[in-house]
């Protein structure tokens, strides 16, 4: 038997022993936790940086919101826009205008867009898809509405651009499936929410070619840019493969000579003060020629037509001249034509006025002088508008009344004279 103070001493060995294992464990079980949470910060930091180097997101002006890996070619964009106005219409030549209509009023949502572009495999291989709606469709060729008046009626949801954009290099591209036709001076820009007016000319109105399906091969150089359009009857888009709109020949192209300035000008209609000397040409061309069935839709009309158009950009003014014939565009062996004069110049940093003139013969002689004031409270993306519209002679007659409404102007089968007042906000985002 061991003494007392032996036995005292070694349930104190075992007892520190005891302990000892028990610190032991508990700091393996730390260690443990402390190489796991390094690890887990250490695979936290790699995935914030291998998502710093890929993944791009945010919202800018110039590009709208934008999503994706940009270096593996996955780069998704959304922008688009909206034009809210008012029109108030009067009548002053009453007698002849319809009883109770002698002024007309009311608030519409005159055009909301929105684009979504992607890349497939890289910036060489885009596509678009645009979505609209609105109280108007934007300018339908007199063609379609020939068959149909209700054609420029909008309101339900469409598809405009809906394309596959494939870049050559050398600034050569090539394009397939709903394209806007490149032929009048107002088809170079990209939306309505481009225009200096926030609406479509009259002479685009009369004369545009709209959409088209089919296939478009273009060159952006230093100083020219070119297109070649080929696809199923011209204003049809999108269209199905049919005896009606197809064509044996459907082909429309446009070239435009930078003399002086950027294309970045020439992607609007105004010229913002500061901007430096800009001076462009454009000239365009469409013809259509359709087989024994194709006429039926067309009213046995093969329609042709040459426009060329002048842009001078004058840093905080601006100057468009704009000319276009037509062939059979209404009516068999029958020709039209248009012309336009339009500008406007800055009175300060942020309020542009201006101003246009628009004759055309299209069935009959009309005439049409607009004139107003923009202010720019946040450059492109919060634009108001305020205009008059006033025709100064010729009454328009059969299909071209469907398309006075879209202007701010009174239709109908007599709409005679009338005058209007405008007033638009436009949102771009």
């Amino acid at each position: 038997m061991l003494p007392a103070d032996a036995a005292t001493h070694l349930d104190a060995l075992a007892e520190l022993a005891a302990m000892r294992a028990e610190v032991a464990e508990l700091r393996r079980a730390h260690d443990e936790r402390w190489i796991d949470e390094a690890r887990a910060d250490s695979v936290r930091a790699a995935v914030r940086e291998a998502l710093a180097d890929t993944l791009v997101t945010g919202y800018d002006p110039a590009r709208g919101f934008f999503m994706g890996i940009e270096d593996r070619g996955a780069l998704i964009k959304a922008f688009g826009f909206v034009q809210v106005r008012f029109t108030a219409n009067a009548g002053y030549d009453g007698a002849q205008r319809t009883p109770g209509t002698d002024m007309l009023w009311g608030t519409e949502v005159r055009r909301a867009q929105l684009f979504v572009t992607g890349q497939l495999a890289g910036p060489d291989l885009t596509w678009l898809i645009g979505l609209t709606v609105g109280s108007y469709n934007d300018p339908v060729p007199l063609q379609e509405l020939a068959v149909d008046p209700d054609a420029v009626l909008g309101t339900p949801p469409g598809i405009s651009y809906l394309n596959i954009t494939k870049q050559f290099g050398g600034g050569w591209y090539g394009q397939a499936g709903s394209i806007f036709t490149p032929f009048t001076y107002e088809s170079h820009l990209f939306s309505t929410a481009q225009t200096q007016m926030g609406e479509c000319s009259m002479i685009e109105w009369l004369f545009t070619a709209d959409f088209t399906t089919g296939v478009n091969l273009g060159y952006a150089g230093e100083h020219v840019q070119w297109q070649l359009c080929y696809g199923d009857q011209i204003g049809t888009a999108p269209s199905a493969w049919n005896a009606a709109t197809n064509q044996s020949v459907a082909v429309t192209s446009r070239l435009n000579w930078k003399l002086c300035g950027t294309w970045d000008q020439y992607a609007l209609e105004t010229s913002f003060p500061g901007q430096p000397f800009g001076a462009f040409v454009g000239v365009a061309g469409r013809y259509q020629n359709g087989r024994g069935i194709n006429p039926a839709a067309l009213g046995g009309l093969n329609p042709r037509a040459a426009t060329a158009d002048l842009a001078l950009m004058f840093g905080g003014a601006n100057l468009i001249l704009q000319g276009i014939w037509a062939y059979e565009w209404v009516e068999p062996d029958a020709s039209s034509w248009g012309g336009l004069v339009q500008g406007g110049f800055f009175l300060n940093d942020v309020i542009e006025a201006f101003g246009s003139f628009a004759a055309a013969d299209v069935v009959d002689l009309q005439g049409m002088v607009q004139a107003g004031v923009n202010w720019y409270i946040s450059r492109q993306s919060l634009k108001v508008t305020g205009r008059v519209v006033v025709p100064v002679f010729g009454n328009p007659q059969g299909i071209t009344t469907e398309v006075l409404p879209p202007q701010g102007l009174a239709g109908g089968p007599t709409p005679n004279n009338n005058v209007s007042v405008v007033l638009q906000l436009q949102a771009e985002f």
